[in-house]
């Protein structure tokens, strides 16, 4: 593994494994190295284990190699089959001066916390031109491992963002729908409510045309009421007078007839 990639990981390695979070979050049991396995020179190799309990969601375990020193000699990371909580790490020992002969430690720390380690024992040999490409070799399929299920594990996130993205697409269009029906309906009522009005204010116009004549009709009556009683008043006025007139006639006759009789009287005797 290159020196940059090697102390990313094991940066990585080492947050997750000083993290709080990993206590008590699940375990991670190895399958090989086996126990007493022994190494020599340059000599593929793989790590397996499961993570227990398997993980529910996407998960990758980050591995990491070290020396009798601690010294990272190797780290690297691979996804956990979701179906059996398993993975593999294949690599090779040797290939720099790092490697010295001792008991080496495994350490592998999954996404949530998961830990577990084991050992092998290294008998370190000069390095030969062959392991490099064998290294080579191993650290390109390794590579190719895990990109294609970084791949597929980005694919799944993908799809299942795609599909709550069309679901939510989907929503909202009924949304969308569902308030443009609204909007018609709203425009009906408000077109029926503005019919309404032209037509009450059509009849306040009538009504107030209709106060306006019977108030003119009303002023009339009362221009007819007070002539009425003025005619009433001077017919009135007249047969007083006309009785008046009458009377005195009648007083005069009276008192005429009367002095008619006293003649008459006068003469007779």
């Amino acid at each position: 593994m290159k020196p940059l990639q090697l102390l990313v990981a094991s940066a990585i390695v080492a947050a997750l494994v000083l993290s709080p979070l990993a206590v008590g979050a699940g375990s991670i049991t190895f399958s090989s190295p086996a126990s007493g396995a022994s190494y020599k020179g340059t000599q593929s190799y793989s790590i397996t284990g499961a993570v227990s309990p398997i993980p529910s969601q996407p998960d990758n375990v980050f591995v990491s190699v070290k020396s009798p020193g601690g010294l990272t000699v190797d780290a690297g990371s691979v996804s956990v089959s979701q179906s059996t909580g398993t993975f593999t790490y294949a690599t090779a020992t040797g290939g720099s001066s790092s490697w010295v002969s001792g008991t080496y430690t495994i350490t592998a720390t999954d996404s949530f916390g998961a830990i577990g380690s084991t050992t092998f024992s290294y008998t370190s040999s000069a390095p030969s031109t062959s392991y490099n490409v064998t290294k080579a070799l191993v650290d390109i399929e390794g590579n190719l491992t895990q990109l294609k299920s970084e791949v597929a594990i980005m694919q799944a996130d993908n799809k299942g963002n795609y599909t709550a993205l069309n679901t939510a697409l989907t929503a909202l269009s009924t949304q969308v729908s569902s308030i443009s029906q609204q909007v018609g309906t709203l425009t009906t009522n408000l077109g029926t409510v503005q019919t309404d009005v032209t037509n009450m204010q059509g009849q306040l116009t009538t009504m107030a045309n209709n106060i306006t004549t019977l108030n003119t009709a009303v002023q009339a009556a009362q221009s007819a009421a007070l002539a009425a009683q003025t005619s009433a008043t001077n017919a009135s006025n007249a047969v007083s007078s006309t009785q008046t007139y009458v009377l005195v006639v009648a007083v005069l006759a009276a008192i005429t007839l009367v002095l008619e009789l006293a003649i008459l009287v006068r003469k007779l005797s």
